[in-house]
């Protein structure tokens, strides 16, 4: 990917990782249920965009249909 090898050439280093988690119900109707852990009289979830571990990776994969791996760049001034 040739911007994480700018990044990478500009001095910036890597300090974080973690998944970007799209549940969507226009994508598939069931997505946002399951990504909230409860649900609130008279509101339906319609979309939610999350923050996850990478060791979960695999286990969303299953669940969702959009997920990426955010690469959080820091640069020292």
């Amino acid at each position: 990917m040739s911007t994480l090898r700018w990044y990478r050439a500009m001095g910036f280093i890597e300090s974080d990782h973690y998944l970007h988690v799209y549940a969507n119900y226009y994508t598939e109707p069931g997505e946002p249920a399951r990504a909230i852990g409860s649900r609130r009289q008279g509101l339906k979830p319609m979309a939610a965009f999350l923050h996850a571990s990478l060791d979960e990776e695999q286990q969303l994969r299953s669940e969702f249909a959009r997920i990426h791996v955010c690469r959080r760049f820091a640069l020292t001034l």
